[in-house]
């Protein structure tokens, strides 16, 4: 009768080590393809606070302000080092991440909150508030619960702030405006009659303009949640989701929607502005005259909703050269719904 092998005798010396030594390895390499190597390194490394450390690390804002003893131990722990990593390091870092089963939505605003609260506590200790909003940014953390009034940037850029609190240098007496964005993790301490700018702009996440990540296929297909139109709205004016401006991946989810007939998403899609790497700013979804041609082929009833928003929201992306094309969306729906 076989006897089972002693503990450990059939594992490799790496899997021997200690829990700490394998999660400092690991950090120290930043190798994605270590977890993945056995079971019991997957094991050691799933840990939720683990997720969260390079989570800060790959997606802080890389401001100025930032290079003032922000990244503290207790934030990010040695051997952990946010500016050790180069700008092609953070962006490969990013789109392991996002690629990553663990990355959720959940999991991301935590980060968010936990970012925003250490910034405060970094940036506003030497400024004076009144009471009432001093309370406000010490009990800072109920506001991610409810973020349906926040600013998504739908219009492809962010306003000047969820929040905004009037504060004062205790030194200096020069005052200051503390802003916070809720839905993008973001917080700024800046001067009142200051260009509006991302120079100081604390933010998690945030990707680089030049380098930015890949948006994760995980967030571009069904099943369609709240959830997942939700995280993918959130990384939107920074993951690219096209190469370039093809729109090939884009192109694809719209046809997709049209014909899965699910308006919802459809039009969250359609209302969405996202990135495209060949370009460095935000462009409302990409609507191509394939998208028009493929809701009349799949319309299903007269007054068709997909048709409807097409028309009303984005005529103006058909060429002027394809009559039929228009003269059939005006059949099909009427003149009175032609802008």
């Amino acid at each position: 009768m076989s006897q089972l092998s002693p503990p450990g005798e059939n594992r490799c010396h790496l899997e021997n080590l200690p829990v700490e030594i394998i999660q400092e390895i690991f950090f120290r390499c930043l190798e994605f393809n270590l977890p993945r190597a056995s079971l019991c390194l997957s094991r050691v490394l799933s840990d939720p606070i683990v997720y969260i450390w390079l989570i800060r690390l790959a997606f802080s804002s890389a401001n100025e302000s930032s290079k003032s003893d922000f990244f503290t131990k207790d934030f990010l722990p040695p051997p952990l080092n946010f500016f050790a990593l180069s700008e092609q390091q953070r962006r490969d870092l990013q789109d392991e991440i996002l690629a990553s089963r663990w990355c959720t939505l959940s999991l991301m605003r935590r980060c968010q909150r936990e970012y925003v609260q250490h910034a405060i506590r970094r940036e506003c200790h030497n400024l004076d508030l009144a009471p009432a909003d001093h309370s406000a940014l010490a009990n800072i953390s109920h506001r991610f619960e409810n973020l349906d009034s926040c600013d998504k940037g739908l219009r492809g850029s962010r306003s000047k702030g969820d929040l905004i609190l009037k504060a004062q240098d205790r030194d200096t007496n020069t005052e200051y405006k503390v802003a916070v964005w809720f839905h993008f993790g973001a917080f700024q301490v800046r001067k009142p009659n200051r260009l509006f700018t991302d120079c100081d702009l604390f933010r998690l996440p945030c990707c680089l303009p030049e380098l930015p990540a890949r948006m994760p296929n995980k967030l571009l297909g069904p099943p369609w949640t709240d959830t997942k139109l939700e995280f993918l709205q959130l990384l939107s004016l920074d993951a690219y989701i096209d190469e370039n401006d093809s729109f090939d991946r884009s192109r694809r989810i719209l046809r997709q929607v049209i014909r899965a007939r699910d308006f919802a998403t459809f039009h969250r899609l359609v209302n969405m502005h996202i990135r495209c790497r060949c370009y460095k700013y935000p462009v409302r979804w990409p609507v191509l005259p394939n998208h028009f041609q493929v809701a009349l082929k799949y319309a299903d009833e007269d007054d068709d909703p997909f048709i409807k928003l097409l028309v009303e929201q984005r005529w103006e992306e058909i060429p002027t050269n394809l009559l039929r094309l228009k003269d059939k969306l005006m059949a099909k729906l009427g003149t009175s719904h032609i802008c």
